[in-house]
């Protein structure tokens, strides 16, 4: 039985190796996922023992908070970074806010994904809470995160509608992944752990605006891992080295040269802009301000081209442009790519793509300003 003892010490001799490898290539981050495992925290505050669901799958437009929720990054299986650890707390509808009760008509709902939400910041850091405190306006954080595209504003929008008096809408499209959030082609070719997601899509049928849900696809309270996987994500750095080479392998990297300012399919384009149209319906002549937001790759083709403005060429563009011409409704928008700083990297996180500090505040700042100089939301 000796060969089975040394084969055992082989394999742990492997395994401890690639566990120290790991955490060495992590603290240097040079993989594409460099996350501390939640097992290397110590934590005290009673934030991390409450139960981590952040995202549920279970209503009509697929990712959104737990209701009446508090929870901390760090103890987040899918969420931990090495550069943010925030509290995060939803609401009784499982908005990112305070209580949606007693609300007057001034308020304005704010749709949108992670950006909206205000991933990776404390909430008096998030755009929104700045936006509230320059305007006075009370604004609906309506975001979430979890690749939430226009189909699944549209159909968020008209749940809340009626319930959540406001008299006007912001929305934050941001074209990295806005065009293909609903694209079912897309999702399709990352998997069958995609396809399984309950999250609906564009339909390929007369109507895109209809509904399509995967047949595979499961609705349930929370996102759910192996018990194998998850303790591997929890225990070891070793995980990270693993998730990279599955990104590699699906070619799902940060290293891409697309810009979908510049690259969104036409189709994608027209299903985006259809979804917000029909949003803008469905605002029954209110206000409406779409923010459009650059993301670091975004920036850096704008940087590094030799015709950086062509992308107000494309279709999406273009029909933003349209919708604010709308005779029945004013509807503005505001692209941000237009306000870029010096030093646009202060805008993000050093670990994420997400905005910083630092970048909600540009972008509030901004917001406000553009709110106040076209007159909008006004008696």
């Amino acid at each position: 039985m000796s060969w089975i003892r040394n084969t055992s010490i082989f394999l742990l001799f492997i395994f401890i190796f690639m566990e120290i490898g790991s955490y060495v290539l992590t603290k240097a981050n040079l993989l594409l996922v460099n996350e501390t495992p939640a097992f290397y925290y110590n934590d005290n505050s009673p934030l991390s023992s409450l139960d981590p669901i952040y995202w549920t799958e279970s209503d009509p437009w697929g990712a959104w908070h737990p209701k009446n929720t508090r929870l901390r990054f760090k103890a987040l299986n899918l969420t931990v970074k090495s550069c943010f650890d925030v509290a995060m707390e939803f609401n009784e509808i499982g908005a990112r806010d305070g209580s949606f009760q007693d609300l007057d008509n001034e308020s304005l709902i704010l749709l949108g994904d992670s950006f909206a939400e205000g991933f990776g910041v404390s909430l008096p850091d998030t755009s929104q809470f700045l936006i509230e405190q320059q305007l006075d306006l009370n604004i609906l954080n309506m975001g979430t995160s979890s690749a939430f595209g226009p189909l699944q504003q549209l159909l968020l929008y008209d749940e809340f509608k009626d319930k959540l008096p406001h008299k006007g809408l912001i929305i934050y499209v941001l074209p990295a992944n806005d065009f293909s959030d609903n694209d079912a082609a897309h999702w399709a070719k990352l998997g069958p752990d995609h396809t399984k997601k309950y999250r609906p899509y564009f339909s390929s049928g007369e109507n895109p605006l209809l509904p399509f849900y995967f047949d595979e696809s499961v609705k349930k309270g929370k996102p759910s891992d192996s018990i194998t996987k998850k303790f591997i994500k929890d225990h070891f750095w070793t995980a990270n080295v693993l998730r990279t080479f599955l990104l590699l392998m699906r070619g799902d990297t940060n290293n891409t040269v697309l810009s979908f300012y510049y690259d969104a399919e036409i189709n994608q384009q027209e299903n985006l802009l259809l979804a917000y149209k029909e949003i803008l319906t469905k605002a029954d002549e209110k206000d409406v301000l779409f923010v459009v937001i650059p993301t670091q790759e975004d920036i850096s083709r704008f940087q590094n081209s030799d015709k950086p403005d062509s992308y107000k060429q494309q279709m999406w563009y273009k029909g933003f442009v349209s919708f604010a011409m709308r005779s029945n409704q004013r509807v503005s928008m505001l692209d941000l790519m237009d306000y870029l700083p010096s030093n646009t990297e202060e805008l993000f996180f050093t670990c994420d793509p997400h905005w910083s500090p630092k970048g909600n505040k540009w972008a509030a700042d901004i917001v406000s300003n553009h709110i106040l100089d076209k007159k909008l939301f006004s008696k």
